[in-house]
Order: C-alpha cells, then sequence, then structure tokens
C-alpha cells in the first residue's frame, strides 16, 4: 500500500514536469522524479522482461520514461524504455513495457521487443560458447 501511494505521488510530480524532460536520450540526463519512478518500479519491469523471453538470463539497463499519460489523480499509463542485454552488456534489443496504474495496481499492458542488428549472433555466440 505504500508502495502505491508513494507511486502515485511521485506520478503527480513527474506530470507537473516538463515533456522535454520524459525524453531525454539517457539515464543521466533524467529528472530525479523519473529515476525514483523507475526505482519504485524496477520489481515489474524485471518481472516482465523475464516473463517475455524463452531463454534466462537476459537483463536490461538504461531505463527511461518515455510516455506517460494521467487519467486521474491515481490513475496512469506509463511507458518505460530499456536495453535489453545478455553476459556482458551484449545488446539484443530496445525493449518498450507500457504499464496501467489503476484500482488494482500497477499491470503491464504491452511489451514490445525491438531487435538490435547484432541479436541473432550475439544469442548464437552467447549459447554456443
Amino acid at each position: 500500500m505504500k508502495k502505491n501511494i508513494l507511486l502515485t505521488m511521485l506520478i503527480l510530480f513527474i506530470a507537473g514536469s516538463s515533456a522535454a524532460a520524459a525524453s531525454q536520450s539517457t539515464n543521466e540526463d533524467q529528472s530525479p522524479f523519473e529515476k525514483a519512478l523507475v526505482s519504485l518500479m524496477f520489481e515489474d519491469i524485471y518481472k516482465a522482461v523475464e516473463e517475455n523471453y524463452e531463454f534466462d538470463g537476459v537483463q536490461s539497463w538504461q531505463h527511461k520514461v518515455v510516455n506517460l499519460k494521467m487519467k486521474n489523480d491515481i490513475e496512469f499509463v506509463i511507458t518505460i524504455q530499456i536495453e535489453t542485454f545478455i553476459g556482458a552488456h551484449n545488446i539484443i534489443g530496445t525493449d518498450y513495457l507500457t504499464f496501467k496504474r489503476d484500482d488494482d495496481g500497477l499491470q503491464l499492458i504491452n511489451y514490445k521487443h525491438v531487435p538490435s542488428k547484432d541479436k541473432k549472433e550475439i544469442l548464437e555466440w552467447y549459447f554456443n560458447r
């Protein structure tokens, strides 16, 4: 419950920030509010990544908020962009995770994977070494 209250408070702060802040290209350029929000969502992001790949070992980094739409004071839809990698940061793609927050909590509603140009070769190397 505390997590949901804190998450809602952070969303309200982020909603007031400029759209430019939400479209920064690196984590270092994100506002403290965006970093805090992604941090609160980390378990949900980790679980979504784990469930959307057919093999173990996929991790993510470079998390950033790319879209946030408030429906009312509590409900919102947020899209997080992440880079997924395997091994020593061998990038296999860019993923877009869209979550909905409502009375039932935070729910993943869409997961889109855009493979890197080297994904096939990276996976062949990783699993055949």
